[in-house]
């Protein structure tokens, strides 16, 4: 039984009234938590309650638009603007924020319509400025760009239009400036710990700059730097769309699809309608192509890599000329166009023999290797070997290839250049190596590959590994062609039993007189390599006379089987 209490017991009954008493939200208190929803709520709400003022709508249009809902944002726009005695200054609001919508929806000619009718102010120059680089207005944007302040917000349009021209560096400099004037410029008369607190402040609300400098090292190819960066804003925003989407690209990058889509998982779903186009579309790319005919197709001129990417799965699949109509509608405008054109043009070179399309390719490849923001990249150095290549300097492509060699270690694709460039150089040995490290079977089974190899096995004194090959080729379209490059060059090193096998299966295959005179030239270099006593020269030898005696020899064989045969005879050699 309690016989006392510390604390009386409250009255349930007087605990009402107003002290408790819930408050309604207002409109700001959803638009400071960013909650556009709950605000879209409240505003359809009041319109319910018989609310007309305008405002009312207007607020509407901009929770749309921050919702990236830019078609209902236009749409309630527009019906604003046909209102009747409307306000001029909310009318001349309404028509920068029509065109803003227009631009959002990738309108740009209709979006220059309506910002010329607009008056003049900050926004008008901004948005002109983005406009004149959509639409390649080179006088425009150099007009736009010269109406641009020292201020945040126009400085930041100037950071993406050099983001969008691929002048990364520039942009991280913009980037970086706006950051170090922030928490010095402005605050630099503040003292003790109001200084720190403004400091702290600014810090949480350029934030977001973290994720655009992030974004120009990713495209510099600084992947590690870029997840360096990006962490910062990641601490604080853990459920960003974009961030997340970027730091899944640097882990594909960095190692491989399955750890990207694992965290691009995370913002996959019904909850972030935001950027969810950009979503869909890489995860296609971290399943290598995975769902491509499903999704990219309704993304092309969409999300901007959509085409391209397109574009290489078409050509993955053996379709250049469905390749090369995703890619003539437009001009290229980044390293990846120009690479994916060299591409298709030495594709189309390859089923064509077209001399142009040769010449497009290795302008294509060029370009981009010689460029000031690739050349020192490893793309770019990959598209200067390749230039080479195409024009035969194979010199020149070992300087290129040996530069980037340690980032491609095990890289079919890449160990298969290597080796072709090294066997063009004479380099064969380390170009036999560069070929057993190649698995792809697709490459192993190509008549380059074996023909390369079969080259390399010669050239390394190890004809017999190359007549192996031939064997195992018997019947195939390349096998003739095989045959007369282990014939060929095993005559020209001396290894004369196995271009004697190729020249007498030549022989029997097409029956030419230059295959004869290749048989019989082989038979008698034996015959000499015996006669100077080199190591296994009579066994040799008499395999060799094997292959033009008995039934099925060589009608001229007696001219020289009869004086070698008299002569190993006398000399005491068994054959």
């Amino acid at each position: 039984m309690i016989l006392s209490r510390a604390k009386p017991a409250s009255d349930s009954r007087s605990s009402g009234g107003s002290a408790v008493k819930k408050q309604f939200p207002e409109l700001e208190d959803f638009l400071l938590k960013r909650d556009y929803n709950g605000a879209i709520t409240m505003l359809e709400f009041l319109k319910h309650e018989g609310n007309t003022d305008v405002w009312v709508t207007v607020w509407t249009a901009w929770c749309w638009f921050h919702l990236a809902e830019h078609r209902r944002a236009l749409d309630t726009y527009l019906q604003i603007q046909a209102t009747e005695g409307l306000d001029a200054r909310v009318a001349d609001n309404v028509t920068l924020d029509i065109a803003v919508c227009y631009f959002y929806l990738g309108m740009y000619k209709e979006s220059q319509d309506v910002v010329d009718r607009a008056p003049k102010c900050d926004l008008k120059n901004r948005l002109q400025f983005h406009l004149a680089h959509k639409l390649g207005d080179e006088d425009a944007l150099m007009r736009a760009h010269a109406t641009l302040r020292d201020v945040p917000e126009d400085q930041l349009s100037l950071a993406s239009v050099h983001y969008l021209r691929a002048h990364y560096q520039e942009a991280i400099d913009v980037y970086k400036k706006l950051l170090l004037d922030r928490r010095y410029k402005r605050y630099e008369k503040d003292h003790g710990m109001e200084w720190v607190k403004a400091l702290a402040n600014i810090h949480c609300t350029y934030m977001a700059l973290n994720v655009y400098v992030a974004l120009c090292y990713y495209k510099l190819d600084y992947y590690d730097v870029s997840q360096e960066v990006l962490g910062v804003y990641l601490a604080q925003h853990p459920t960003s769309t974009v961030a997340g989407n970027l730091k899944a690209c640097n882990l594909f990058r960095l190692y491989n699809g399955k750890s990207a889509e694992a965290e691009l998982k995370q913002i996959s779903s019904d909850q972030h309608t935001f950027a969810q186009d950009l979503v869909k579309h890489n995860l296609v790319v971290f399943r290598n192509g995975e769902g491509a005919l499903k999704v990219l197709p309704e993304l092309v001129d969409v999300v901007p890599e959509a085409r391209l990417n397109l574009a290489g799965y078409k050509l993955r699949h053996r379709e250049p000329l469905e390749a090369r109509k995703l890619l003539e509608p437009l001009q290229p405008s980044s390293p990846l166009h120009y690479i994916l054109r060299g591409v298709v043009a030495v594709r189309l070179f390859n089923e064509t023999a077209d001399e142009e399309q040769m010449k497009l390719a290795q302008q294509s490849f060029h370009i981009v290797g010689s460029s000031a923001s690739e050349c020192d990249t490893i793309p770019g150095r990959q598209c200067m070997a390749s230039s080479y290549f195409l024009a035969g300097q194979f010199e020149e492509v070992l300087v290129y290839l040996n530069s980037i060699k340690s980032f491609f270690v095990n890289d079919d694709t890449f160990n298969f250049n290597y080796a072709q460039a090294k066997v063009a150089t004479g380099f064969y040995r380390e170009a036999e190596e560069s070929l057993h490290l190649i698995q792809d079977d697709e490459i192993r089974s190509s008549f380059t590959f074996l023909s390369c190899l079969c080259r390399c096995h010669v050239m390394n004194k190890e004809a017999h590994l190359a007549w192996e090959i031939c064997i195992k080729s018997a019947g195939t379209p390349d096998s003739f062609a095989l045959l007369q490059l282990v014939a060929n060059d095993s005559y020209r090193m001396g290894q004369f039993l196995i271009a004697a096998k190729a020249f007498h299966m030549l022989d029997r295959l097409d029956g030419g007189p230059e295959m004869w005179e290749g048989l019989r030239g082989a038979v008698c270099g034996c015959a000499q390599a015996a006669a100077a006593d080199k190591p296994n020269a009579a066994a040799d030898l008499r395999d060799a006379l094997a292959l033009v005696k008995g039934s099925r020899a060589h009608p001229r064989a007696d001219s020289i089987v009869r004086p070698i045969m008299k002569w190993a005879h006398q000399n005491r050699i068994p054959v």
